[in-house]
C-alpha cells in the first residue's frame, strides 16, 4: 500500500513484481468476509447483447475498469481492456490531498454464453502489499429470456496488512462504501444521457430505479 500526496503519480513497476498475498491460494477462510454487491441496472432485448446495448456498455466498462465513480477511486493500468496477468491498480481518495494506492493482478477474463445467461467480467487476486488479501470478481449478466442486465462484484476478503488488521472496521467501511458506490456508477453507465442509449423510455428507468430502491435490490448481502 502506498500513501499519494496531492497530485503524485501512481507507480505499477513494483507492484508488476509483486507476489500474490501469503496465503491467499488456500482460499477463503471461516472467519473471511465474502461480499456480493448485486444490481438490476437495465432491461435490455431479450437474447445475446448487441453493441448498442446496456449489457455491452458495461461490459466494456468493466473491461476497462470502469468500475468506481472518479471521485472515490481511478483504475491505473497499463492497456484496456484488461487481459489475463495484468497487474490492475486501485488509487482510493482517502482525504482531500491524501491517497492511497495498491494492486491486484487478473487471474481470469471471460465472455461466455449459454442457453439462460451471457456474462462477462474479470476477476483480480490482491498482491502482497494490499491491505486486503482475497479475491474480487466483476461482471455484468444479462438474462437472455427476460433482458434483464446485473452489475455484480463478488468477493473473499480478509486483512491482507497489521494496519488493516488494527484498522479493519474502518476498512470493511471502506470496503462497503466501494461497493455501493460502484453499483451507483455502473448504473449511470447502464443508462448515460443520450438520445440513442436507453433501451427504457426515461420515465420507465425512473420507476425502475424506484422499484429496485423499494425492494431492497440495492443492498449488500453478506453470504
Amino acid at each position: 500500500m502506498q500513501w499519494l500526496w496531492l497530485s503524485a503519480a501512481p507507480d505499477l513497476v513494483g507492484w508488476e513484481n509483486a507476489l500474490f498475498s501469503a496465503g491467499i491460494d488456500q482460499g477463503p477462510g471461516v472467519g473471511d468476509h465474502r461480499d456480493h454487491h448485486q444490481r438490476i441496472v437495465a432491461i435490455d432485448a431479450p437474447g445475446p447483447p448487441i453493441p448498442s446495448s446496456a449489457a455491452r456498455r458495461l461490459a466494456n466498462a468493466i473491461l476497462r475498469f470502469d468500475v468506481f465513480p472518479p471521485h472515490l477511486a481511478a483504475g491505473v493500468l497499463r492497456r484496456r481492456p484488461v487481459e489475463m496477468g495484468d497487474t490492475v491498480g486501485l488509487r482510493y481518495h482517502f482525504m482531500p490531498g491524501l491517497d492511497l494506492f495498491f494492486a491486484a493482478r487478473v487471474i481470469d477474463r471471460f465472455e461466455a454464453i449459454n442457453d439462460q445467461q451471457w456474462r462477462c467480467g474479470f476477476t483480480y487476486r490482491t498482491l502482497q502489499g494490499h491491505p486486503a488479501c482475497g479475491e474480487e470478481t466483476f461482471v455484468v449478466e444479462k438474462d437472455l429470456a427476460s433482458g434483464r442486465v446485473t452489475a455484480a462484484l463478488r468477493s473473499w476478503s480478509r486483512p491482507g496488512m497489521l494496519i488493516a488488521t488494527l484498522t479493519y472496521p474502518l476498512m470493511r467501511r471502506f470496503q462497503l462504501r466501494a461497493g455501493q458506490a460502484a453499483l451507483d456508477h455502473l448504473q449511470t453507465i447502464a443508462y448515460p444521457e443520450l438520445p440513442d442509449a436507453p433501451s427504457l423510455p426515461i420515465r420507465s428507468q425512473t420507476l425502475f430505479a424506484r422499484r429496485n430502491r423499494r425492494t431492497g435490490i440495492l443492498r449488500s448481502d453478506r453470504v
